[in-house]
């Protein structure tokens, strides 16, 4: 049986939201024909990339190719890709998920992270060192040559895509994609819940949502427009999440009412609101704070109501 915390199913459907390779990409910048040494980049990358379909080595190949040589190509290609990249490492990210789901490579990982002690997080350095099973040590290594990071959640050890490694690319790709990459890496930098829980501050959750909101109505025809918006939790922004709840319970008679931290940052991040900003988030954070200041910071039926309404504005499709 897999896991189904909220972190894994999420960055599940921004993998299967992201659009197929060759899709169209935003036009932002107009480019001249691209000179010798770029058209020879391109077709090497497209080289590994149609080898990757069956070979692991060639989509390493292709990442490292990529980080090494896109700084001598126009923003299209870059972009192209980039985009390209994330594609193949999605798709493998699906195999080597499955391969870590088994009891063999769980109980290796965990003897080894036991070892190092639970406090420490999880590195492939200290792990390789410390793993005895070959096979696990095989595919550990395998998921760092190809550009993952190890996240671990109620008990269990995952893959996801290292977007840290993709800032590199940002100088040389289209505002959209720059703005996507910087969304992906804060997030795999620091997920935001963990075992059922939000792990960051609240004024850091809002931030995050603010950011996605801000590319979709920056980017509205971007390629990864639809992995934004399947990253936009509305419920963890409204009413948190199952263990870090917006409203606490107060009393026997089920009335509920708003956490202080999460009052104060809806508060805060309504004084940084820059005049004339369109945000519909901000907008219902208002709203909430409106009908919260005169019912005692309870959640009552208006405030659902607020919130239902944005939830099928932000509807993940």
């Amino acid at each position: 049986m897999r896991w189904k915390q909220p972190v894994k199913l999420g960055l599940l459907a921004i993998a299967l939201g992201c659009t197929a390779i060759g899709s169209t990409l935003t036009t932002s910048t107009t480019l001249a024909a691209p000179v010798p040494a770029s058209k020879a980049v391109y077709h090497q990358f497209q080289t590994y990339r149609t080898e990757a379909v069956k070979s692991t080595e060639s989509l390493v190949k292709a990442r490292k190719y990529l980080m090494n040589h896109i700084d001598k190509v126009g923003p299209w290609q870059a972009t192209l890709m980039t985009l390209q990249l994330e594609n193949m490492q999605n798709v493998k990210l699906a195999a080597v998920d499955y391969q870590m789901y088994t009891e063999q490579f769980q109980q290796a990982i965990s003897q080894a992270h036991e070892e190092l002690g639970y406090e420490q997080k999880v590195t492939y350095s200290r792990l390789l060192k410390e793993i005895k099973d070959p096979a696990a040590k095989k595919l550990l290594q395998e998921a760092s040559d190809l550009g993952f990071k190890l996240e671990t959640s109620e008990g269990l050890y995952y893959p996801i895509i290292n977007y840290e490694i993709y800032q590199k690319f940002k100088p040389f790709v289209q505002a959209d994609i720059a703005a996507y990459i910087s969304i992906m890496a804060t997030e795999s930098n620091q997920m935001t819940t963990s075992d059922g829980g939000i792990i960051i501050p609240w004024n850091e959750l809002i931030q995050r949502t603010l950011e996605k909101e801000a590319f979709l109505n920056n980017f509205p025809n971007s390629n990864r427009t639809s992995a934004v918006k399947q990253g936009l939790f509305v419920d963890y922004l409204f009413y948190g999440s199952d263990n870090t709840p917006a409203y606490d319970w107060y009393t026997d008679e089920e009335i509920r009412t708003m956490d202080p931290e999460v009052k104060k940052a809806y508060e805060k991040a309504l004084a940084k609101r820059e005049p004339n900003k369109e945000s519909i988030l901000l907008d219902t954070m208002e709203k909430i704070l409106l009908v919260l200041n005169q019912n005692n910071d309870e959640l009552t039926p208006e405030i659902r109501a607020i919130i239902e309404t944005v939830q099928q504005q932000f509807a993940r499709e």
